[in-house]
C-alpha cells in the first residue's frame, strides 16, 4: 500500500504556472446536465453493453488436501453446531462453513434459514454475536467464509456473481439438503454488512433454485447493511450517481488501498496468494494510471465492477423485479464515506417507480463504515428493526412491517442514540419539506496539482480505519485550513430560515460554472457546520469529474451541479455553514493527474430542510 501511495503523490508534484481569468462569454450547452433534482429519472438504469466477466475460478480448490463434511461435535442440548468444508458446485473450491440450528420439541418443524456473509477480509467468526441473537430467536445460520479468506480454499474475486453468489448458492443448496438441519428452503434469507451487503443484494439476481437433491429455494427476503449497489460508483465515484460508466471518477484512494492491504491472506495453512493475477493487477493500475474511457484496462474494470458485481446493472434483477417483488430492508449510513447514502436512494427510487408500493424499508443514520460512529443504542435499534423484518417475511409472525424510510438525526459523537431524533417518512420526497437555495458570490481559481497533496488529509475517513463497519469509532480529528488550491464560502444558518436552526434532510446541492484548461478536472465538495468558537464539523462532501468527450473541453465553460453525500442535520441559527470547493480532497479521493488551472464562477448552494 505504501508504494503505491507514494507513487500517487509523486505523479502530483507537477507544477502548473498558467493562470486563467474569467470569462463571460456564453457557457457551451451541456444537455446530459441540464436536469433538476425533481425531473432526474428515477426508474432502473438503462441496458450498458459490459463486456465479459473477470474473474478467476479453479485454481487453489483445496481438492485432494482439505476433506468435506460437517462435524456436529460441537451440538449442545440446545444447538444443533456443525462446522467443517463444503465443496462449492462452482469448482470444487472448500470452503469454511458453521451452520447452527436451534433445537425443538419433536417433531421439529422446518426452520426458516438466514445466511450471514461476513464483510471483506472477514470470516464466518465475524458477526457470532449477531448469529446467536438469530439462533435464539428460531433461525438456523449459515456462516461461511468466502472464497479466499478465512480458512476457505479458492481466490478473492470480490463478490463476484458468476463465483461467490454462485458459491453462495451452493452452500444454501448443500445446507437445505442435509436432513440433519431440517431446513424450510421456502423460508430463506441473505444478510450481512459491508461485504456481506453486496452478497445479499446480489442473491435478488437468481431468488429462485433448485438443490441437487430437487428442493426449491426462495430467497424471500435480503437485509443489505451498509453495502454497495453499484461497486463501480461507490469505488471510483465520478459524481453521476446513476450512470458511473458515462465517465471515468477518482479513486477512492484510502479505502481502496486499505481493504486491498486488510484482505491479503498471510496463512501459512494456505501457502497461496489468496488475490488472482487479475486483480493484482487492477490494483497496480488504479493506483498507478489516471483512468480514461479509452484505456482496456479501465474498461475491464468498469466491466468488472459495475457489470458483474453490482445490483444497479443487472437487468434480470430489474426485468423480474416486479413480479417477484423479494422484500428489501437496506440499511445505509448518512456518514459513511465508502458506501453513502446514494448507493440505498438509486435502489429505493428505482423499485419504487417499477411499483409505489414495492416492499421496501430504508434505515438512514450515523452507521456503517468511518466517519460514521456506529453508537450501541443505535445498532441496536436497527438489529432489533431487521429482527421484526426478518420475523414477518420468514415466519409470518407479528403485522407486516411498514415500507418506509426511518432516518435518525446525526449527533455528535459523544451524545447516546435517541430514537426520538428519528424521523419515519413514506418516501424520500417527503424527508424534505422546502429547500433554501443561496448564491454566493465571488470567483475562485483551483490549480492543480497544489503543493499539499494531503490536504484532505484529517477529513480522510480512512484515518478512522476504514475497513471496519458497525464498530464504535472516534470522534474525527479537527482539520487545518490549506489555502491552496481552495474556494470557500460561508452562509449564515441564520439566513436559510429567517433566523431559526435549521434540519439540513438530504442532498445538499452545489452549482457552478466551471471554465479550465485541461481536458479533465476532479472538482470536490466539503459542506461543514462552523460554531462560533470556529470548531466545525464534517456535514457532507462529494466530487465531480470534468471529464472530455462527456462535459467539457479546454477552456470551454460548463455549468454543472455536483451532489454531495447527504446527512439529516440539526445546524444551530448561530452557526455558518461552510462550503470549499477544491481539486483536492486526498487522500479519501485520488486527485487528478492531469495539471489544471480552473476558474469556478456563479456558485450556488441548495440545502434541502425540512
Amino acid at each position: 500500500m505504501t508504494r503505491c501511495l507514494c507513487l500517487v503523490l509523486a505523479l502530483l508534484l507537477v507544477a502548473c504556472q498558467e493562470q486563467l481569468a474569467p470569462d463571460r462569454s456564453v457557457p457551451r450547452s451541456v444537455p446530459e446536465l441540464a436536469f433538476s433534482p425533481a425531473d432526474e429519472e428515477r426508474g432502473p438504469p438503462a441496458p450498458y453493453p459490459f463486456g465479459r466477466d473477470t474473474y478467476r475460478t479453479g485454481l487453489f480448490t483445496g481438492e485432494g488436501i482439505e476433506p468435506t463434511g460437517l462435524d456436529c461435535r460441537f451440538s449442545t442440548a440446545a444447538l444443533i453446531d456443525c462446522r467443517g468444508f463444503l465443496a462449492s458446485d462452482v469448482d470444487g473450491a472448500r470452503l469454511d462453513v458453521t451452520v447452527q440450528v436451534p433445537r425443538a420439541a419433536e417433531p421439529q418443524p422446518p426452520r426458516p434459514l438466514v445466511a450471514l456473509i461476513h464483510g471483506y477480509a472477514g470470516s464466518k467468526t465475524s458477526s457470532g454475536d449477531i448469529a446467536a441473537e438469530l439462533t435464539a430467536n428460531g433461525y438456523a445460520v449459515l456462516r461461511y467464509s468466502t472464497r479466499g479468506f478465512g480458512q476457505s480454499w479458492g481466490q478473492v474475486n470480490m463478490s463476484d456473481i458468476n463465483a461467490e453468489i454462485a458459491d453462495l448458492r451452493s452452500m444454501i443448496a448443500q445446507v437445505v439438503d442435509n436432513p440433519t438441519f431440517g431446513i424450510n428452503p421456502d423460508a430463506v434469507a441473505v444478510t450481512g454488512a459491508s461485504y456481506g451487503g453486496g452478497h445479499s443484494w446480489l442473491a435478488t439476481v437468481t431468488p429462485l433454485f433448485t438443490t441437487p437433491a430437487g428442493a426449491q429455494v426462495r430467497i424471500r427476503t435480503v437485509v443489505p447493511t451498509a453495502a454497495w449497489s453499484d461497486l463501480l460508483y461507490s469505488l471510483i465515484p465520478n459524481g453521476r450517481e446513476r450512470r458511473s460508466v458515462d465517465a471515468p471518477g477518482g479513486l477512492k484512494l484510502t479505502y481502496v488501498n486499505g481493504l486491498y492491504a486488510s484482505g491479503i491472506r498471510r496463512n501459512p495453512s494456505r501457502p497461496y496468494p489468496n488475490y488472482p493475477e487479475y486483480f493484482i493487477g487492477w490494483h497496480a493500475w488504479i493506483n498507478a494510471m489516471e483512468p480514461t474511457s479509452f484505456d482496456p484496462v479501465y474498461k475491464s474494470i468498469v466491466d468488472g465492477l459495475a457489470g458483474y458485481r453490482s445490483i444497479w446493472w443487472q437487468q434480470a434483477f430489474w426485468q423480474s423485479a416486479a413480479t417477484a417483488r423479494i422484500p428489501i430492508f437496506q440499511v445505509q449510513g448518512f456518514t459513511d464515506d465508502l458506501f453513502p447514502l446514494p448507493e440505498a436512494k438509486r435502489m429505493m427510487l428505482a423499485l419504487q417507480t417499477i411499483d409505489p408500493a414495492y416492499p421496501i424499508a430504508t434505515y438512514l443514520g450515523d452507521i456503517g463504515h468511518p466517519r460514521a460512529s456506529n453508537k450501541q443504542g443505535e445498532v441496536d435499534h436497527v438489529l432489533d428493526l431487521i429482527k421484526q423484518w426478518l420475523a414477518y417475511y420468514l415466519k409470518g409472525e407479528g403485522t407486516e412491517p411498514p415500507h418506509v424510510i426511518y432516518a435518525a438525526i446525526t449527533r455528535p459523537r459523544d451524545e447516546p442514540f435517541d430514537p426520538s431524533n428519528l424521523i419515519i417518512v413514506p418516501t424520500w420526497d417527503q424527508l424534505a419539506s422546502t429547500s433554501a437555495t443561496t448564491r454566493l458570490p465571488h470567483t475562485a481559481v483551483l490549480i492543480n496539482p497544489v503543493g499539499d497533496p494531503m490536504a484532505g488529509f484529517m477529513w480522510d475517513p480512512f484515518v478512522l480505519e476504514a475497513s471496519h463497519q458497525l464498530m464504535p469509532l472516534p470522534e474525527p480529528p479537527e482539520s487545518p485550513i490549506v489555502p491552496n488550491s481552495l474556494g470557500v464560502w460561508e452562509v449564515p444558518v441564520a439566513d436559510l430560515a429567517k433566523g431559526a436552526d435549521v434540519l439540513i434532510a438530504g442532498q445538499p446541492l452545489v452549482y457552478l460554472r466551471a471554465r479550465s484548461t485541461a481536458s479533465r478536472v476532479q472538482l470536490n465538495v466539503r459542506l461543514f457546520d462552523v460554531a462560533p468558537s470556529g470548531t466545525k464539523r464534517l456535514i457532507t462532501r462529494g466530487t465531480y469529474t470534468i471529464d472530455e468527450g462527456i462535459t467539457a473541453v479546454p477552456n470551454d465553460k460548463v455549468d454543472i451541479m455536483i451532489p454531495t453525500y447527504g446527512n439529516l442535520w440539526r445546524a444551530p441559527a448561530s452557526h455558518r455553514l461552510r462550503l470549499e470547493i477544491t481539486n483536492v480532497d486526498s487522500p479519501y479521493i485520488t486527485p487528478s493527474r492531469i495539471p489544471s488551472t480552473t476558474v469556478i464562477s456563479r456558485v450556488s448552494l441548495e440545502v434541502p430542510l425540512r
